[in-house]
Parts: C-alpha cells; sequence; structure tokens
C-alpha cells in the first residue's frame, strides 16, 4: 500500500504491550534506526479509527510507515527494515545465516507462538479454569520448543549467533508476554503446575534474555505501561 505524504524519518504505529509491535521496535533499536513512534492507545481504539483502518485495513499493529511506503505484519517490517537499511543486518550477512534465522523465525510463528498464545490469553482473560485442556496440551509444546530453543543457545551469545538478529527480535516479546501472564497467575491456584513452570530452571535461556535486555536502546523499547502498573 502507498500513500501520500512523505516524511524524513520512518513512523511506526503501535500499541504497549503487542508483542509483534516490540518485535519491530527491538530491531529499530539493534539496527540503530532513528523514527516517529506513534503510539496507539487501545483502549480508546485508536487502532480502529478510519484514519489508522486506511494505513492498515486489519487494525492491527504495528504498522510502519516510511515515506510513501505502508508495510504492516512485524516480519514483513523487519524483513523490510533490513532491505531498506541493510547496516547492521538482522537477517545474516550470507545465505547460510539468513536461512538460519528465518528457520529460526519460522518454527517460533508455527509452534511456540500458538502455545504462547494459548497459555497468555487464558491467564489475561480469566479463562484458566475452562480452558485446562488446552493449557496442557499448549504447555506440553511450549516445553518442548523451550528445551530445543535451550540447547540451541549453549555457545551462543544469541539465537543465530554472535549478534542479535531477526531471531532474537521475534521471541523475546513472545517469551517476556508468557513471564508477564506466569506472574500475574502467581496467586491463581488454578494454573497448572507445569505451565507455571515454563520458564523454570532454564540459566542458558535466563542469560540470553539477560543479553537481550542488556542491548543498548532496550529501555526505550520496553511496554510503558507495564512499568506503571503490575
Amino acid at each position: 500500500m502507498t500513500v501520500s505524504n512523505a516524511i524524513a524519518r520512518p513512523e511506526l504505529f503501535w500499541i504497549s504491550g503487542s508483542p509483534p509491535s516490540w518485535r519491530v521496535m527491538l530491531a529499530l533499536a539493534i539496527k540503530g534506526i532513528d523514527y516517529e513512534s506513534r503510539l496507539l492507545d487501545a483502549s480508546s481504539s485508536a487502532h480502529k479509527t478510519a484514519a489508522y483502518l486506511a494505513l492498515n485495513p486489519r487494525g492491527q499493529v504495528p504498522t510502519l510507515r516510511d515515506g510513501n511506503v505502508v508495510v504492516r505484519e512485524s516480519v514483513a517490517i523487519l524483513a523490510y527494515l533490513d532491505a531498506r537499511w541493510p547496516e547492521r543486518p538482522i537477517f545474516g550477512a550470507d545465505p547460510a545465516a539468513a536461512a538460519e534465522i528465518w528457520q529460526k523465525v519460522m518454527d517460533f510463528e508455527s509452534t511456540l507462538r500458538p502455545a504462547i498464545t494459548t497459555v497468555a490469553q487464558a491467564i489475561f482473560r480469566n479463562q484458566i479454569s475452562a480452558r485446562i485442556p488446552e493449557l496442557s496440551s499448549a504447555t506440553e509444546m511450549a516445553s518442548a520448543e523451550l528445551d530445543l530453543l535451550e540447547e540451541g543457545l549453549h555457545g551462543r551469545s544469541f539465537l543465530a549467533g554472535d549478534r542479535p538478529t531477526a531471531a532474537d527480535c521475534v521471541l523475546y516479546p513472545g517469551i517476556a508476554w508468557l513471564a508477564r501472564a506466569i506472574d500475574k497467575s502467581s496467586a491463581d491456584g488454578a494454573l497448572p503446575t507445569a505451565t507455571r513452570a515454563l520458564l523454570d530452571n532454564r540459566p542458558v535461556f535466563d542469560a540470553w534474555r539477560d543479553r537481550i535486555e542488556a542491548l543498548p536502546g532496550f529501555s526505550s523499547t520496553y511496554p510503558p505501561h507495564w512499568r506503571n502498573r503490575n
């Protein structure tokens, strides 16, 4: 989709706490791209206004506007950023690296993300008791995938090597969202023990999360409303 107005810096339309939005913000920070932040107020349905729907007909976030180019869907935005600003590549410097990164991105999208979404939504929507069978299945899937990810991190600083890539940008926000959901449920005895323990006793994985959080610019990507209340 194209629009007529051109600006000097790309604009990112996003919602606080949205994992897809956070992916793009991490990529922008890692690549050192200066941009205009357009934070949308989800409580007032700012992402459903006519003006925003003209940019993103599905009314979803994030959306990137770069001059006459408008890109929606977080992974597509990551790919656009890497092609538009090739310095500090996040999709690898050679075909083999690119293939590994894309494989990790797609593995997450097809397996771990749906499991995380099931768990987090059940908690945030207060549907734990009604969705125990789904939670059990999602927990089993998530646990197996997290085991694979942790195994792959041995001897590496990031998911695809010694530098953060699109794989890290895609995975980290989902993990942070899951951690926040589990923390929210800490007083709810209905959450299955295995689900509550999904992120426990994973030292290699914890070290990876620490490295992401230590990246330059990370603090500016952190969901602002998460700072203000539990």
